[in-house]
């Protein structure tokens, strides 16, 4: 173990006496401040205190197929009250790549879910989910559940042989997410990366362009929401990026070069933090009372 780890009981009482170390908090949501569907202990309360001091603070998400209006609720359902602009989601990403994007008539064909109201399309993207029109497409969009995976995982690596240069782009990264019973669902990354190994084992390289943690397009989102809020430049050594998984959350933050913090609350246990090469700079055991 890392000597310098520091290990607390809560961050809550943590910050009692450190808040003034910093100038912003980032939260993940699931596995911190949700936990099997619940608010997780403490979080209504830290969320209240940091409302109270003012503090500037956002939560994020690879959750990319729900929008922020989605998540909140999802939230507000288990008990805390969090409005859906204090939420940076990794398909929020789409608005800032969408100035840098082909701006011509051709639409980006978008697997599955990507929120309700659609992320793309609020971005400013003209989109299609008809497999018909794939080849017609400026680039593909990886989004989760709810499609024909057989039919539009072989259009997609079709599409991509024929136009080995066009944009893939996969606002999750992520493998896989919890799903019901103990068991994990195949998320927008897992998908991707099957796509990208055919393609290549074919003869042609793509490179995936992603959003979300542990990439740093979510997190320059975030702390420039930040600085607007703050009303003024933020040194990275003063935010702290609280989440409970080490490929993400805590490798997200020190390539950003954030403080980074774990919440054992979620999928990091103690025996994990021992075995790896990635330490935050705290541990925590739960947010709060």
């Amino acid at each position: 173990m890392n000597d310098t780890m520091a290990i607390f009981q809560t961050l809550h009482g943590w910050l009692e006496s450190n808040i003034c170390n910093l100038d912003a908090i980032i939260f993940d949501i699931d596995g911190v401040l949700l936990v099997r569907g619940e608010s997780s202990m403490g979080s209504q309360k830290l969320i209240e205190m940091l409302r109270r001091e003012r503090f500037p603070f956002y939560l994020l998400t690879n959750d990319g197929d729900h929008s922020t209006e989605e998540k909140a609720a999802t939230l507000d359902r288990a008990g805390l009250c969090v409005l859906s602009d204090e939420i940076v989601s990794c398909s929020d990403g789409l608005m800032e790549l969408a100035d840098g994007l082909n701006s011509n008539e051709e639409p980006f064909f978008i697997m599955g879910n990507l929120g309700n109201p659609c992320f793309a399309k609020k971005a400013g993207l003209k989109t299609t989910r008809d497999l018909e029109s794939i080849n017609i497409c400026q680039g593909i969009i990886v989004g989760e559940r709810n499609y024909d995976w057989e039919k539009t995982i072989n259009a997609a690596v079709n599409f991509f042989i024929r136009k080995p240069h066009a944009s893939l782009i996969v606002p999750n990264p992520d493998e896989y997410y919890p799903g019901q019973c103990g068991e994990i669902c195949i998320a927008a990354g897992g998908v991707a990366r099957f796509i990208v190994q055919i393609v290549r084992r074919y003869g042609i390289t793509i490179e995936p362009l992603y959003l979300g943690k542990p990439f740093l397009p979510i997190f320059r989102k975030t702390r420039q929401l930040l600085e607007e809020q703050h009303g003024r430049a933020i040194p990275l050594d003063r935010i702290l990026m609280v989440g409970d998984y080490i490929n993400s959350d805590i490798r997200g933050a020190k390539d950003f070069g954030c403080r980074s913090a774990i919440v054992l609350t979620g999928v990091t246990t103690m025996n994990m933090l021992e075995r790896s090469a990635i330490l935050p700079d705290m541990v925590f055991q739960i947010l709060g009372e």
